[in-house]
């Protein structure tokens, strides 16, 4: 399920990336700069990494009240209409976890389907589910950030997370070499996952659509001076 930002959302997520991109002392909108600008265009409270913890959890926002939670995620990428993009969502080494998962062996010569019968009961079971008990979230979705090069063209994307069965997959060696296999949906021949042995590295890919939210915006970097003495001001009030 797709799902959108309210106007109010969708200008406090513009004035929040504009004035994180005015600051000189951040390079770019990554990791939990991400989280936080996300955090406040829904005007839900921050986790402080220097006051708490942050958890390794998959949901790196909750909304209390409405139990949805969001794996936060921004990516570079060329901003199109119909982008398809791609990023790594979990480490799933599951040839050392083969057991732990209830197979006896597995390796790259092991039949395909049974790979990929491993790599959606590490994702989905392992991660996706017991994490959402954990963190008591109910509607768990993505919320992803596509940004260009430039910085000045992005794409927000968010959609609830899509758990297939095995039967909804059918999984293929890229080539003779096996150095990557394919997750092939087969409701419509898509791609949806990728995943590669040697880093161990599984990657879902997306599909922009109409309900993505594209903008672009002119950032300005303020001069570190201007900021300084911007933040001493607000300080010496507190």
């Amino acid at each position: 399920m797709k799902h959108q930002l309210t106007k109010n959302e969708t200008e406090r997520l513009k004035q929040a990336i504009t004035i994180t991109l005015a600051n000189p002392f951040i390079d770019d909108i990554e990791d939990f700069i991400w989280e936080a600008i996300f955090s406040y265009a829904k005007n839900l409270p921050v986790v402080d990494p220097l006051t708490s913890i942050r958890s390794k959890r998959l949901f790196d926002i909750v909304d209390q009240k409405t139990k949805i939670g969001w794996s936060a995620k921004a990516v570079q990428w060329s901003i199109t209409a119909d982008a398809k993009f791609e990023l790594v969502i979990q480490r799933a080494d599951i040839f050392k976890k083969a057991k732990d998962l209830g197979f006896k062996k597995l390796d790259k010569n092991s039949p395909t389907n049974l790979l990929g019968n491993a790599l959606l009961k590490h994702w989905y079971e392992e991660k996706v589910i017991k994490d959402a008990k954990h963190q008591n979230v109910k509607d768990k979705r993505v919320c992803i950030l596509l940004k260009s090069r430039d910085r000045k063209k992005f794409i927000y994307f968010e959609e609830s997370i899509a758990e297939y069965k095995d039967s909804d997959i059918a999984w293929r060696w890229t080539d003779a070499s096996k150095t990557g296999l394919q997750g092939i949906r087969k409701a419509d021949g898509f791609c949806i996952f990728r995943w590669y042995p040697n880093q161990k590295q599984l990657f879902e890919r997306f599909v922009v659509s109409k309900h993505s939210l594209m903008f672009k915006l002119e950032p300005k970097r303020l001069l570190a001076s201007e900021v300084v003495s911007l933040f001493a001001q607000c300080l010496s009030k507190k």
